[in-house]
């Protein structure tokens, strides 16, 4: 990339190329083009690794499921992470190289408040359940309220973290608002069940024993307007100068060296297909070979293949 932070960050690639091959391809008998292959394989393994542990492996189907990309190099891992997860569309928001800092910034208030109260969940009283979510919730609606929110702009949400005796891993599962009493123990319990048997592929009989660990409170003050979604409307940042509109890129062993077209972000309102680069002033995008990049509405990049 000629354009990173407007151009100030410049990439020298022949040094690159002579560390690579230092210190990677001559002492494992490769070329630079594949030691440099693999070493962003790697990098790729280790998100995949990172993305399994939030999606499948809490039985979850990525299949079902956008990849949202975002960080400066994020977009240029997606597109191969999705595929191999088997994600079928890629999403990168404006500004992805700050995007972080644009979630800081426009993210909605929100507050956790947390009681640790270990105990066999037939073993507890409906009326002690009910005094620890009151006081949490009255903890969330007081911290609100010193933020400036009205009552009417506060919305509290409420989980117990629970799991079978002997386990050491909870499953946080929602409580449902209201007056809580014997049926609604019984309702969180079955609640339990059904979330156990969704993420792990099985859940125990009723004999077992479910144990209580926590209960848990969200308070989220929620603005008179979206403060992201006015965000999302604005224009895209100007586009940068692009030097070279074609790059010779390298795909691996199979595919090998390809002419990558090299466009802005606003070329996108009309489909592109891989191979193609996009240049940003804070992040580079990669559309692999069988992949389309195209616009939404709010400016987003979508990958599809």
């Amino acid at each position: 990339p000629r354009q990173l932070v407007g151009g100030a960050l410049k990439l020298n690639a022949e040094k690159a190329r002579a560390v690579i091959a230092e210190k990677i391809a001559r002492p494992l008998g490769m070329n630079v083009e594949d030691a440099a292959y693999g070493a962003h394989l790697i990098a790729a393994s280790n998100m995949i690794r990172a993305l399994k542990a939030v999606s499948s492996e809490r039985g979850r189907d990525p299949r079902e499921y956008a990849l949202v990309a975002f960080g400066g190099n994020g977009p240029v891992f997606a597109a191969g992470m999705a595929e191999a997860m088997h994600i079928p569309q890629v999403l990168i928001p404006p500004s992805a190289g700050v995007f972080s800092s644009f979630g800081l910034l426009y993210a909605e208030v929100e507050y956790y408040f947390t009681r640790t109260r270990k105990r066999l969940l037939r073993a507890v009283a409906p009326a002690e359940l009910q005094d620890i979510i009151d006081g949490l919730e009255s903890e969330a609606q007081a911290r609100l309220s010193e933020d400036g929110f009205a009552p009417d702009r506060i919305e509290l949400r409420c989980s117990a973290s629970l799991h079978y005796q002997g386990q050491s891993f909870e499953l946080r599962v929602p409580l449902a608002a209201g007056h809580i009493d014997a049926a609604a123990l019984a309702a969180l319990e079955e609640a339990f069940g059904v979330e156990h048997e969704r993420t792990y592929g099985h859940r125990a009989g009723v004999e077992e024993p479910v144990e209580l660990v926590s209960l848990e409170v969200i308070g989220r003050g929620i603005p008179d307007t979206s403060r992201a979604a006015s965000a999302a409307a604005a224009s895209l940042a100007p586009d940068v100068a692009i030097t070279k509109p074609v790059r010779r890129a390298y795909f691996g062993s199979q595919q090998g060296w390809l002419d990558a077209q090299v466009i802005n972000r606003s070329a996108l309102k009309a489909p592109h297909s891989g191979p193609c680069i996009v240049e940003e002033y804070d992040a580079t995008c990669l559309v692999p070979p069988g992949w389309t990049a195209r616009l939404d509405a709010c400016g987003n990049i979508v990958l599809s293949r």
